[in-house]
């Protein structure tokens, strides 16, 4: 008799404790997770629904924390600014530079991304960066490129536009009212294939910026949260399988350079 009382508490201990962790999971808010729009194929929208490699790796991670969380997807300034200002908690695939680091703190990276210029491939008048000087090209404010030409003091040198996305501007390239497109050389090359176009890449001066989670200053909780599950799905491969299904033709190497 006595095991079965045992038995039987251990029972009803189980039972309320999934009680109660249904009840505070349920109590508990969905943490806001920020990503863009219009950056494929790490970010954006496909029927209604958030998808992309940055996406998905944020949804394995809240899985393996058991935590509830939210998209919130719109432009990428906007994004930021939420972070910034404290309207979301999160951002899934920032690009980590200083300028970045004043406001946020980030995880481990789990990738790297390359910033390069695209032209189209048919293009025989643009063979060098300086065939560019006076010609349109969409710019892209955040990259490695255009803070590059500002430190060489030739970012004047080129017609800089600003566009409201990246299909935007492959977009205006394919139409021939640009010359050129500063963007992540995964996003250009997926662009290019769905709107059936060939480009090529005409300069690639960037080693390459590692992207991690970004929380802002302070959150030091969630931070360790996020990349502690972050560092165990790179360990246990799930980060690789998820890359390798996004980008078949690349490989990923944690810690150094990818594309």
């Amino acid at each position: 008799m006595p095991q079965i009382a045992t038995y039987k508490q251990l029972l009803l201990g189980s039972l309320l404790l999934c009680l109660s962790l249904t009840a505070l999971a349920q109590q508990t808010p969905p943490t806001r997770c920020g990503v863009a729009t219009g950056f494929p194929p790490y970010q954006f929208s496909l029927n209604g629904e958030t998808t992309g490699f940055d996406a998905d790796v944020a949804r394995l991670i809240f899985k393996r924390l058991s935590l509830p969380f939210q998209f919130r997807q719109q432009a990428w300034d906007l994004v930021f600014n939420e972070l910034r200002f404290g309207d979301i908690e999160v951002i899934a695939g920032m690009e980590v530079n200083a300028l970045r680091a004043k406001f946020f703190e980030f995880t481990q990276p789990y990738y790297h991304r390359y910033d390069v210029i695209f032209i189209l491939e048919d293009n025989q008048q643009i063979t060098k960066l300086e065939d560019l000087h006076n010609e349109f090209v969409s710019g892209d404010r955040h990259s490695y490129i255009e803070t590059h030409w500002k430190e060489l003091g030739t970012l004047y040198d080129f017609r800089i536009i600003g566009t409201q996305s990246k299909e935007k501007s492959m977009q205006m390239l394919k139409e021939g009212r640009i010359q050129a497109a500063i963007m992540p050389k995964a996003v250009g090359f997926y662009l290019a294939r769905q709107m059936g176009i060939k480009v090529k890449i005409l300069d690639n001066p960037d080693p390459g910026s590692p992207v991690a989670f970004a929380v802002k200053r302070g959150n030091q909780a969630l931070l360790t949260q996020i990349d502690t599950a972050l560092g165990i799905l790179i360990a246990e491969g799930e980060i690789q399988r998820l890359y390798e299904k996004w980008f078949p033709e690349q490989e990923v190497n944690f810690g150094h350079k990818q594309h």
